[in-house]
C-alpha cells in the first residue's frame, strides 16, 4: 500500500522559479496530491492548512532516476546517472489527485518543481525502495496475508439513466444551470437542427426567438413560406389553428409536379420534423405527398436530402410505410440504375429508416423482439445531426413512445447492453428499454453539454463533462458515449475546449480524458472531424501525455492517408510482441481496408494497393498478422505464470484479432488460401480459441479482456465455418474443410505452453461445431455431404489419434456424432469402433505382462473400465445407437472375432465390475445375433459375475436362452462346470437372499447338466458338500413344486471338494484415477535404453583394466601347426597350445573354460 512520503508547501526561488525536495532514501512514487488554499488535508491535523496559489496553473516536474534492479538495466532502459525524467501537471483547483507510473526498477531521491505559482502544498505517496541485493542479504520471512477483492461501485442513480423512470432528468437540471426557460426539446432543435446564425446568440430574447406560422405578408411563393418557419423554432405551445394556417399558407402554392416545388416542400418537412408533433401531422393531413414527390421531382441530392432527415420523424416515417404508392415510388428509386448512384443510395436509406420506425415502435412495445433491426435503424439515424436532433425531439415530445420508454419491468437495476457494439447480441425486452432510455438520457446530457459549451457556461460544461467521463468508465454507457460522440459538432466542441486551455481549467482536463478515450474505438479514428481534432492537439496537454499523443497522430494520418496509409501499415513487418501503439494502428488500417472493399470500386481498389506494395495478396497477409497476434495472445496464457497481467494489452490483441477474422471472413471467398495458408489460420484459430476461453475464467465477468475474448471466440467459429463450406477449395482443387479438419485434429496434441487438456477439448469444441448436424442446409440435399464423402475418409488415421485423446464422455460424443453425419455411407462408426475394441484388446495384454508398476497397472485398468462403459453406452436399451451396434458388429465376422477376442481376455484375466456385468447382460439380452463362440464366452461370462456378486439384479436371467442355443459341441464341459460350480457356491453362501425366479434358473440349469450324455457335466469341481446341500434346501425352499427335481439334483450329481487354484477375480476401479505427481512424471517418461557397446577405435593402445585381458601374440605365433596368419584348430590343438610357457606369461588370466567341439558339431571324446 502506498504510505505518505512527505507533505508541505513549497515556494519557488529564484528567477526560474524553482523549488527542489531531496528524500533521505530513495523513493517510487505513486501518486502526488495537490490541495487548493485553506483545505484542511489531514482530518487528524486541523491545523495544518493548504497554501496553494493561483487556483491555476501547471507545473513542471523532474525527477532524478536511480535504477534500482539487479545488474545492469535492460537494453533500451539505461539513464545517466543525473537523468532527469520530466513530466507536467496542470492544475485547475480542488482537491487533485495525479498518478505516478515509475516503473518497478526506479527510484528517486531528488524532484525538482519549476512552473507559474505561488506556492503549492502538496502531499507524496509512495513507498522506500530497498535495492535487490539489499533485500537478498535480509532474511525476509514470508507472511501470508489475505487478498480482499475489490467490490464493483455500483453506478450511482442520479447517473443510471437506463433504470430511471425519467431518463431525460439529468439533461433538465444540466440545461437549467446554464439558462432558464430552455427545455431538452428546445436545446436540441437549436443545436443539432437550427443553428441559429451568430447574431440570434446576441439577441436579448435569445433563446426564446420562435417562428410565426400565422405571419402571410411575406408570402410570395412556396419558398418564402418556406423560408419564414425555417431559421427559428415554432413554439410548443402555439395553439394547433396556427398549424392548419401554415398548411393553407403552402396549399395556396401547390401546383403541378416540378422539381423546384418538390425541393421546398421536402425542407419545410425537416422544418416539422422536430417540431411539435402536430406541425408535421397537419402539414401532411392536409397536403398529400403523392401529388408533388415522383420519380423526377425527387432525383436531386439536396431534395432527397431533406426527405431522409423527414423521415426521421415518427409520423411522417408512417405515412410515408402506410402510402402505397409513396413507399414503393422509393424502392424502385433504390433499385433504378438509371438514377444517380447517390440518389439510389439516399432511397434505400429512406425505406430502411421509415420501416425502422415501424419496427422500434413494435419493439417499444414489445410487439416485436427485431432488436437487431432496430440497432441498424438508430446507428443511421445518429450519425447525423438533423437526423439525431429529430430523434430525439420525437422520443421527448410524443407521449406515447415517452411512457412506453419508461415502464421498468424489472426491480433490479440493469446496465445498457452494448448493442451498438453487438447487433446481434440477445437481449430481453427489458434490456432493450434499459438501453434505449440510457440512449434517449445519454443523448439529452451530450445536448446540454453543447449547449452550455455555445453559451459559454463553463460550470455546466464542466458537469457534464465529468458525467460523461464517468460513464465512458461504465459497462454499457461507454458503447453509448462513444457511438453519440461521433456527431462532427461534438467531436469538435472536445477539440476547441482543449485548444482554449490556458490557463488551465478543469472542463479542459475532463475534454482530454473523453478525447483519450475516444482514441481507442476504431470506429472514430475514421471520423473527419476526430481526425482534424488529434491533428490539431498541440502541448500543453493535461491528461494526454506526448506519447499518446504521437499514437494518436499516427493513426490520424494513417486515416487521413486512407487506403494507401492502410495498406502501407499492414504490410509493415514490426518487432514482436506488438505494442497497444501498433495494435491501434492496424485496427485503424483494417477498418479503412474494410471501408474500401465494402464501398462502390469493392476488392480491386484494395488488391491494386497490395500489389503496389509487392505483397502475394491481402488474404495471405492477413493470415500472417493473425497468426503474429495468436502468438502473442498466448504468452499472456502459458502456464508459466507471468509476471504481471496487462488487462489492456490482452484486451487489445484479442480486439485486433476479432478484426482481422471479421476482415478475412469478407474476402475470403473471393479469393482461395492455399493449403499451407490455411493450415497456418487454422493453427491460429484454434489457439486464439483456446486462449479466449481461458480469459473467461481468468478474468471478471464483463471486464474488456473477458468480452473481446467472447468476441474473438465467435469470429473464430464464423470464419472456420465459411472455410469448410462445399464450394471452398485450395489452390490443388482440395476441399478447404479437409485441410482445416486435419490441421485440427493434429493440433490438437500440440498444446505448446498451454494446458494440454484445455487445449484438447477447445479444439474439440471447434471440430463439434464444424461438423454437420442432419437438418443443416448441405444436409438436405439426397447425395451424402461432402463431410462425407471427401472429409472423413482422407482423415481415418488423424481421426482415430484424436479419437483416443477425448476423456469418454466426449469420445462418445464425437462416436454419436460421425455415426449419424456418415449415416452408413462409409462405415466411419465401424471403423472407429474397430479400432476402439483393438486398443482395448491390446490394454488387456498390456495387463498381463509381468512386472508392471502399480501406477502403470493402474492406469491400464481405468482404460478398460473406459472402454467398457464406452461400450455399455452404445449397447445399453436407451442409446440411440443400440440398433445399429447389434446390426454392425454381428454381421460383420472381424468385428465379432475383435469382440470375442476382448471378452475372452476379460474372462482369462478374471475381470470384473458392475458396469462389465450390465454390458454382459446387454450383450446377453441379443446374443442370438452373435456367433456360437461369443454367445458362449458370454454366457461363461454370465457365470463369472455370479460368481461375484450374487445378489446382482437380473444376473442370470439370459443364462438358459444362450445355453439352450448353443449345441453341445461348442461347450467346454470342464470350463462350463466350473464356472457353474464356482457360480453355485456363491449362491450358496448368499442362500438366505435367494428369490424364487434365480432358483428356477439354477434348477434349470443344473437339470440341462443332468440331461446331457457327457459325465463331465454332473461333476461339480471346487465345491463343497455342505454349501451344494444347504443350496439344494435354499432352491427347495424357494418352490416346494420342485421337490423331485431338487432330489434328482442332490443325488445325481457328483462333488469334487478340491480348493480353487485359478487366479482370483480382480475388482475394475470405479472411482476417478488419481496418482500422485512424482508417479505420473516416471509413467511419461520414455524408457531409458541401456547403451549398446561400442567397437574400440582403432589405434586405442590404453588397456581397459576391466575388460578382457588379451595374452601376448606370440604366444599364438609360436604354434607348432601355425603355417600363417590364419590357423584351424582342431581336437585338441588349442589344448596344447595352451601349454607352452611362453603362453603361461600373464597369471592373471582365468583357466581356460575352451571345450572342443567336433567337426560335425558333436563333443569330441
Amino acid at each position: 500500500m502506498p504510505q505518505l512520503l512527505w507533505w508541505g508547501t513549497l515556494t519557488p526561488q529564484g528567477e526560474s522559479n524553482l523549488a527542489a525536495l531531496r528524500f533521505e532514501k530513495p523513493m517510487r512514487i505513486s501518486s502526488i496530491r495537490i490541495f487548493p488554499k485553506d483545505a484542511q488535508p489531514f482530518k487528524e491535523a486541523p491545523d495544518v492548512v493548504s497554501e496553494t496559489q493561483p487556483d491555476a496553473f501547471f507545473i513542471d516536474i523532474y525527477f532524478n532516476a536511480q535504477y534500482m534492479g539487479s545488474g545492469a538495466p535492460p537494453p533500451g532502459q539505461q539513464r545517466p546517472p543525473n537523468a532527469l525524467v520530466p513530466t507536467r501537471l496542470a492544475y485547475v483547483g480542488s482537491e487533485t489527485n495525479f498518478q505516478m507510473d515509475m516503473g518497478s526498477e526506479y527510484a528517486t531521491r531528488l524532484m525538482i518543481v519549476k512552473g507559474s505559482y505561488d506556492a503549492v502544498s502538496l502531499a507524496i505517496y509512495g513507498e522506500i525502495v530497498v535495492k535487490e541485493e539489499e533485500k537478498e542479504r535480509e532474511e525476509l520471512r514470508y507472511v501470508p496475508k489475505v487478498l480482499h477483492v475489490a467490490e464493483p461501485i455500483p453506478l450511482s442513480k442520479a447517473l443510471d439513466l437506463a433504470n430511471s423512470s425519467k431518463p431525460t432528468r439529468l439533461a433538465d437540471q444540466l440545461l437549467s444551470i446554464a439558462s432558464e426557460g430552455v427545455d431538452l426539446s428546445l436545446a436540441a432543435r437549436l443545436i443539432f437542427c437550427f443553428k441559429p446564425p451568430d447574431e440570434y446568440w446576441d439577441d436579448s430574447d435569445f433563446p426564446h426567438l420562435y417562428a410565426d406560422l400565422e405571419n402571410t405578408d411575406d408570402d410570395f411563393d412556396l419558398e418564402s413560406v418556406v423560408n419564414s418557419v425555417k431559421k427559428r423554432p415554432v413554439q410548443d405551445t402555439v395553439a394547433a389553428e396556427a398549424y392548419t394556417i401554415l398548411a393553407n399558407r403552402l396549399n395556396d402554392f401547390i401546383g403541378p409536379k416540378d422539381a423546384n416545388q418538390a425541393y421546398h416542400f421536402a425542407e419545410l418537412l425537416s422544418i416539422c420534423a422536430p417540431q411539435h408533433p402536430d406541425m408535421a401531422r397537419t402539414v401532411i393531413e392536409q397536403i398529400s405527398m403523392d401529388t408533388i414527390f415522383d420519380a423526377t421531382t425527387v432525383d436531386k441530392e439536396e431534395t432527397i436530402n431533406w426527405i431522409l432527415d423527414a423521415c426521421t420523424n415518427r409520423d411522417i416515417a408512417t405515412h410515408i410505410v402506410e402510402d402505397q404508392p409513396l413507399l414503393e415510388l422509393f424502392e424502385s428509386l433504390a433499385k433504378d440504375d438509371k438514377a444517380s448512384a447517390y440518389t439510389q443510395t439516399t432511397a434505400k436509406r429512406i425505406v430502411e429508416r421509415v420501416k425502422g420506425w415501424k419496427t422500434f415502435q413494435k419493439c417499444l412495445a414489445d410487439e416485436e423482439q427485431d432488436y437487431v433491426s432496430c440497432v441498424k435503424f438508430l446507428k443511421d439515424v445518429l450519425i447525423e445531426e438533423n437526423s439525431t436532433g429529430i430523434w430525439l425531439s420525437c422520443m421527448v415530445l410524443n407521449s406515447d413512445l415517452f411512457e412506453a420508454l419508461v415502464k421498468i419491468e424489472s426491480p433490479t437495476a440493469t446496465l445498457p447492453p452494448p448493442l451498438f457494439r453487438s447487433e446481434a447480441l440477445a437481449v430481453s425486452h427489458g434490456e432493450f428499454l434499459a438501453f434505449i432510455r440510457g440512449l434517449v438520457g445519454v443523448l439529452g446530457v451530450l445536448t446540454a453539454w453543447a449547449w452550455a459549451d455555445s453559451l459559454p457556461y463553463d460550470a455546466c460544461r464542466e458537469r457534464a463533462l465529468a458525467i460523461l467521463n464517468v460513464w465512458q468508465s461504465v459497462d454499457g454507457y461507454d458503447n453509448i458515449v462513444n457511438q453519440l460522440l461521433q456527431l462532427r459538432q461534438l467531436t469538435k466542441r472536445l477539440g476547441w475546449i482543449i485548444e482554449d486551455n490556458d490557463p488551465p481549467r478543469k472542463s479542459g482536463m475532463l475534454a482530454e480524458q473523453v478525447l483519450s478515450r475516444l482514441a481507442e474505438d476504431t470506429v472514430m479514428n475514421l471520423r473527419p472531424a476526430f481526425i482534424e481534432t488529434v491533428l490539431k492537439l498541440k502541448e500543453p496537454l493535461f491528461v494526454i501525455s506526448e506519447n499518446e499523443r504521437l499514437a494518436m497522430r499516427k493513426n490520424a494520418l494513417v486515416a487521413q492517408d486512407g487506403l494507401a496509409g492502410a495498406v502501407e501499415e499492414v504490410l509493415y513487418t514490426s518487432q514482436r510482441p506488438l505494442s497497444l501503439r501498433r495494435l491501434r494502428t492496424l485496427r485503424v488500417s483494417m477498418a479503412l481496408i474494410r471501408k474500401d472493399i465494402e464501398g462502390e470500386e469493392g476488392e480491386l481498389q484494395v488488391l491494386k494497393r497490395f500489389w503496389e506494395g509487392d505483397a502475394h495478396g491481402l488474404v495471405v497477409r492477413l493470415v500472417e498478422l493473425l497468426v503474429d497476434i495468436a502468438d502473442d495472445v498466448g504468452s499472456h496464457f502459458e502456464l508459466r505464470q507471468a509476471d504481471r497481467v496487462d488487462h489492456t494489452h490482452i484486451s487489445l490483441l484479442f480486439e485486433t484479432a476479432t478484426d482481422l477474422l471479421r476482415l478475412i471472413e469478407v474476402v475470403v471467398g473471393s479469393y482461395p488460401l492455399t493449403s499451407r495458408s490455411i493450415r497456418s489460420l487454422t493453427s491460429a484459430i484454434a489457439d486464439l480459441y483456446t486462449c479466449a476461453d481461458s480469459s473467461n475464467a481468468v478474468f471478471a465477468q464483463g471486464s474488456d479482456a473477458c468480452t473481446s475474448g467472447s468476441e474473438a471466440r465467435q469470429a473464430c467459429l464464423d470464419v472456420v465455418q465459411i472455410l469448410v463450406g462445399p464450394g471452398v477449395a485450395t489452390e490443388t482443387g482440395s476441399l478447404a474443410a479437409l485441410t482445416i479438419f486435419r490441421t485440427l485434429l493434429v493440433h490438437a496434441a500440440s498444446p505448446n505452453d498451454h494446458d494440454p487438456v484445455h487445449k484438447l477439448l477447445q479444439v474439440f469444441a471447434i471440430i463439434d461445431h464444424l461438423l454437420p448436424y442432419p437438418h443443416d442446409e448441405d444436409m438436405e440435399v439426397s447425395e451424402p455431404s461432402h463431410w462425407v464423402t471427401s472429409v472423413l475418409p482422407k482423415s481415418l488415421h488423424d481421426i482415430t489419434t484424436f479419437f483416443k485423446l477425448l476423456d469418454l464422455d466426449n469420445r462418445l460424443h464425437l462416436f454419436r456424432r460421425l455415426v449419424t453425419l456418415d449415416a452408413g455411407v462409409i462405415g466411419i462408426g465401424e471403423w472407429l469402433l474397430g479400432e476402439e475394441m483393438k486398443g482395448w484388446s491390446e490394454t488387456l495384454r498390456d495387463l498381463e505382462s509381468p512386472g508392471l508398476t502399480e501406477e502403470y497397472r493402474l492406469v491400464l485398468q481405468h482404460q478398460v473400465v473406459a472402454s467398457i462403459e464406452f461400450t455399455l453406452d452404445l449397447v445399453k436399451p436407451e442409446s440411440t445407437l443400440a440398433a445399429w451396434y447389434y446390426s454392425s458388429v454381428p454381421s460383420d465376422p472381424e468385428m465379432s472375432s475383435l469382440l470375442h477376442k476382448v471378452l475372452g481376455a476379460i474372462l482369462e484375466g478374471h475381470y470384473f465390475s458392475l458396469s462389465l456385468s450390465r454390458l454382459v447382460q446387454s450383450f446377453a439380452t441379443t446374443s442370438g445375433d452373435f456367433d456360437s463362440e461369443l454367445r458362449l464366452t458370454i454366457l461363461l461370462l454370465i457365470l463369472r459375475n455370479a460368481r461375484v456378486d450374487p445378489t446382482l439384479p437380473g444376473a442370470i436371467d439370459f443364462l438358459l436362452p444362450i445355453l439352450r442355443g448353443l449345441s453341445v459341441d461348442a461347450i467346454d464341459a470342464e470350463t462350463f462346470t466350473l464356472e457353474l460350480s464356482l457360480a453355485l457356491s456363491s449362491y450358496a453362501a448368499h442362500s438366505a437372499t435367494l428369490d424364487k425366479d434365480t432358483a428356477d434358473v439354477l434348477i434349470q440349469t443344473l437339470q440341462w447338466c443332468l440331461e446331457q450324455e457327457s459325465s463331465s457335466y454332473r461333476i461339480l469341481r471346487c465345491l463343497k458338500i455342505a454349501d451344494f446341500q444347504s443350496l439344494c434346501d435354499s432352491l427347495l425352499a424357494s418352490d416346494a413344486e420342485k421337490e423331485s427335481a431338487v432330489s434328482e439334483i442332490r443325488t445325481k450329481f457328483s462333488l469334487d471338494e478340491d480348493k480353487d487354484f485359478s487366479t482370483p477375480p480382480t475388482e475394475l476401479p470405479t472411482e476417478r484415477l488419481q496418482l500422485p505427481v512424482n508417479a505420473l512424471q516416471d509413467l511419461l517418461e520414455p524408457p531409458q535404453e541401456l547403451e549398446r557397446p561400442s567397437t574400440p577405435r582403432a589405434g586405442n593402445k590404453t588397456p581397459d583394466i576391466l575388460g578382457t585381458i588379451i595374452s601376448p601374440p606370440t604366444a599364438v605365433l609360436r604354434s607348432p601347426a601355425a603355417t600363417g596368419l590364419t590357423k584351424k584348430y582342431t581336437n585338441d590343438d588349442f589344448r596344447a597350445l595352451r601349454q607352452v610357457p611362453s603362453a603361461r606369461l600373464n597369471t592373471s588370466r582365468l583357466p581356460s573354460m575352451h571345450v572342443d567341439v567336433g567337426i560335425s558339431g558333436h563333443l569330441t571324446s
